[in-house]
């Protein structure tokens, strides 16, 4: 894999305290606090999302959660409830993420089991599934600066983050992984790129703006070019927040407009063709995705992977990696979207 390291280590204004769990009991109800990696080894065609957080009913509680897709297009899931010891947090009972510098290195440890699900019974519908033993070690060094959403604001000015239904704090960064994957004691080297985000604040409320559907995404140039970028809505396909950063050669961060970005309408195991448009204070930028990677989760079931042939609105969860090129660089994008596809708007649109 192409050297993709920053040319300054990253930097952020989150403070030291931010990065690190919560120890003492929130005082709102479903409040919550939920670390992700995404990452993606574009030589084996691994993706992986990694997931830590509190149970909002339950705060003691610390959920960890995975889907890995493999490189035969079968995914591996997993999740299970631990109370961690909180000098031992974020952690689960088989996954731990230890921060070893704030915002700048992080180590991942996974031992234990997992389910694997073909890719034609994803396609099916989520059954049968069948159990491997599954190791992960992986070395997370932090390339981007942290987008911090909170600085967002919604069409009438204010802080569009307090109207969210799923947090009130969050923050996402660009990150390098390198390690193993032991599958059955078979072994693969990982060398990837990646996402990760941090959010806090309570989930579920029901009184602010009800989710319709979200897209989610960062990739990263060999010269050094960045993007962060997210965009959520209602059911009714009006835009709550959108926006993202654009990191240039130099370093230098420009807040972005995300102009065009594919919200999810169909379920596809591999390539859809998508695209993306960007557009800062010094330039633009259109992207075409084709998806190499796909995970299907339903969000009413989360106990499995595939499509959901239950669901009334068949809520759709879907994580996809693939390549995209830029001028004559290529790089490739996590890209993470969800939808109610029994009752899409007709389209998705600023207020």
């Amino acid at each position: 894999m192409t050297n993709l390291r920053n040319k300054e280590p990253a930097r952020n204004d989150q403070g030291f305290d931010s990065e690190l769990p919560v120890t003492q009991p929130p005082g709102e109800d479903l409040w919550s606090e939920n670390y992700l990696f995404a990452l993606y080894d574009d030589v084996t065609n691994i993706g992986l999302w990694l997931h830590l957080g509190t149970v909002p009913t339950d705060w003691y509680l610390w959920e960890d959660r995975i889907y890995i897709s493999l490189p035969d297009g079968g995914v591996l899931s997993m999740m299970a409830y631990h109370e961690t010891p909180a000098d031992e947090q974020p952690a689960g009972s088989v996954m731990s993420f230890i921060c070893v510098e704030p915002f700048r290195h992080w180590k991942i440890k996974f031992d234990g089991f997992a389910w694997y699900t073909s890719r034609s019974a994803m396609d099916a519908g989520g059954e049968p599934r069948f159990r491997r033993r599954l190791k992960i070690e992986l070395d997370v060094e932090c390339v981007s600066p942290v987008w911090n959403a909170n600085s967002m604001k919604d069409g009438s000015g204010n802080p569009a983050m307090e109207r969210q239904s799923w947090a009130t704090e969050h923050y996402e960064q660009l990150v390098l992984a390198h390690g193993s994957l032991d599958l059955d004691g078979e072994d693969y080297a990982l060398s990837t790129t990646g996402w990760r985000d941090h959010s806090r604040g309570p989930r579920g409320r029901k009184s602010k703006d009800p989710w319709g559907g979200h897209v989610i995404g960062g990739m990263q140039f060999p010269s050094g070019k960045k993007f962060i970028f997210s965009r959520y809505w209602r059911p009714d396909g009006h835009i709550t927040m959108s926006g993202g950063i654009y990191i240039d050669e130099a370093g230098q961060v420009h807040d972005i407009e995300v102009v065009a970005a594919p919200d999810l309408r169909e379920l596809k195991l591999s390539g859809e063709e998508l695209f993306l448009r960007f557009v800062w204070d010094s330039g633009s930028a259109d992207f075409a995705l084709s998806t190499l990677a796909s995970i299907w989760i339903p969000r009413e079931r989360k106990h499995i992977v595939g499509r959901d042939v239950f669901g009334e609105i068949n809520d759709m969860y879907v994580l996809n990696w693939g390549p995209v090129v830029w001028s004559d660089e290529q790089a490739y994008c996590y890209l993470e979207r969800s939808a109610h596809l029994n009752a899409l708007p007709d389209k998705v649109v600023v207020r």
